[in-house]
């Protein structure tokens, strides 16, 4: 039996759009379970409309809601899918086939917006372009995921403490546990971003760089967390270095795949110095729990 889990909270359009590309799946997918994060009639009027298995937790957070997910499910193999992405038909086809104990797939940005194209080259969408080859990655994400609950069941739950980044530490943990991962970029989904304004992208910046570095702070054995000083004054006094150099690898990695990281590099600087001051308020967070 297969099952396919959704966390959403409060964007009952957009689930509607992914819930309605999984009935063209070609191999289908015997249970949809839905984990409304934010509890409300709106998103259960459309997940029961789709037949798809309505779960409510109140309890906020992606660990938790991914967790209460893994715990409904009734799957020997499970997948995983965002509530902003729409899948291509033969999308858990390519995924099954894989030959992986965790497999994931490609991403492409359905926005046109200026906004939109910023947050896809700042985020994780260079890492999975399409255009990309099938490769062993250290860490996959749960937008676009299948795996085996045995395997699941041996790495254990989210980690609930994080407030983003849950999925790359969850598959990082099963990398070094020995499973084996796999990119494999003809499983294709398109992502609908939420960030539509250029406000938008600064405030998810800032939010991606609070919840990266606190992940960080958490796993100091990952080669890009020995970049991010910890004490929170040495962080602000060189936001601005952090930031130029946080652009700078921004452009490199979206080459070749997207040449258009070279002209935005200026608009992508602010952002990364939004990105580094979420990344200053993880710090002192984090120190004043110690």
């Amino acid at each position: 039996m297969t099952s396919l889990i959704i966390i959403t909270l409060r964007r009952a359009g957009l689930l509607k759009g992914t819930l309605e590309a999984l009935g063209r799946q070609t191999r289908p997918i015997d249970e949809i379970v839905v984990v409304d994060n934010g509890p409300e009639a709106d998103t259960e009027a459309v997940v029961r409309a789709y037949g798809a298995r309505y779960v409510a937790e109140p309890r906020r957070g992606y660990g938790r809601a991914r967790n209460r997910g893994l715990a409904e499910a009734r799957g020997d193999v499970l997948y995983f899918l965002d509530d902003d992405c729409v899948a291509e038909p033969d999308w858990a086809a390519v995924l099954w086939n894989a030959d992986a104990d965790f497999a994931g797939g490609s991403r492409v940005s359905g926005r046109t917006g200026l906004a939109a194209r910023l947050e896809y080259l700042s985020t994780d969408g260079p890492v999975l372009a399409p255009g990309l080859p099938a490769g062993s990655p250290e860490h996959l994400s749960t937008s676009n995921l299948i795996f085996r609950r045995a395997a699941a069941e041996k790495i254990g739950a989210f980690d609930e403490r994080l407030t983003m980044c849950e999925d790359r530490d969850w598959t990082a943990r099963a990398r070094a546990a020995g499973f084996r991962l796999r990119f494999e970029p003809r499983a294709r989904v398109t992502h609908y971003s939420s960030v539509l304004r250029m406000r938008d992208y600064f405030a998810r910046m800032r939010h991606y760089g609070l919840g990266t570095s606190q992940y960080f702070a958490q796993r100091p054995d990952e080669g890009l967390a020995r970049l991010f000083p910890r004490n929170p004054a040495l962080r602000l006094l060189l936001l601005p270095a952090l930031a130029a150099a946080g652009t700078g690898y921004l452009v490199l990695r979206n080459l070749p795949q997207h040449w258009d990281a070279i002209p935005l590099s200026p608009l992508l600087f602010p952002g990364q110095l939004a990105w580094h001051w979420g990344g200053y308020q993880a710090m002192l967070r984090y120190n004043s729990r110690q």
